[in-house]
């Protein structure tokens, strides 16, 4: 099985290359969902949160208040620190699972959703390659305010506060460049999907049972879930 790591800037267009990945038939599994379902009322994710930072990051309902934790680390390196602590674990586990199911039935090829892929590198590991969504600065800015509604000032202060989408672009091996029309990006995408289907090889030889397959989910069961 071939696992494919999928990243980008904020506002770069990377749901628009999801929807693609999705309808050529390869499995996606978006890291935000999870990051989501960890923090569930009653998760042990939720708890550990409001153990470290107190139950004013609840909302009335017992759900997390995402605006309000997003204020306590947003310009907080040592907060952040804190919470990645908490829920990178949880989310790197719950792939993890995830892409051992995937293995087991079969699947050739998976793409992993992952904003942060660079930035945590608790997934590079499983990663064959990385594909990077990219525009230029100017772009990112016009559809950040935009999707927003924000101030050029405070769409500004989100943007750097991330790692820049140069430092992603250096370290791909496959760039989708968002600069024109919708349907040119989808196009971008397709190609590169179709490219990775075709030069599978080896990896439909090992996804699933069998000697080597073994070997395989067995690394992954020791080095990620045990």
């Amino acid at each position: 099985m071939r696992v494919l790591g999928l990243t980008g800037g904020i506002s770069c267009g990377k749901s628009t290359v999801v929807k693609v990945i999705e309808r050529s038939g390869v499995p996606v599994i978006d890291c935000d969902k999870i990051a989501r379902q960890i923090v569930q009322p009653g998760s042990s994710g939720l708890n550990a949160i409001v153990k470290e930072f107190g139950k004013d990051v609840l909302q009335a309902d017992g759900s997390l208040d995402r605006k309000g934790l997003g204020k306590i680390i947003f310009n907080d390196k040592e907060q952040r620190r804190k919470l990645n602590k908490i829920t990178i674990p949880r989310i790197t586990q719950t792939i993890i699972w995830s892409l051992f199911s995937h293995f087991i039935v079969g699947t050739p090829l998976v793409v992993i959703d992952a904003p942060t892929l660079y930035e945590t590198k608790s997934l590079l590991p499983v990663c064959h390659s990385v594909i990077v969504v990219a525009t230029t600065e100017e772009k990112q800015l016009e559809w950040l305010m935009a999707r927003d509604k924000s101030a050029e000032k405070d769409a500004k202060a989100r943007i750097s506060a991330q790692m820049p989408v140069s430092s992603k672009v250096e370290m791909a091996e496959k760039v989708v460049w968002n600069t024109g029309t919708r349907e040119e990006a989808e196009k971008k995408t397709m190609a590169i999907i179709k490219e990775f289907q075709n030069n599978l090889g080896l990896s439909r030889l090992f996804s699933g049972p069998g000697l080597g397959g073994a070997g395989l989910a067995l690394w992954i069961l020791i080095r990620f879930l045990m």
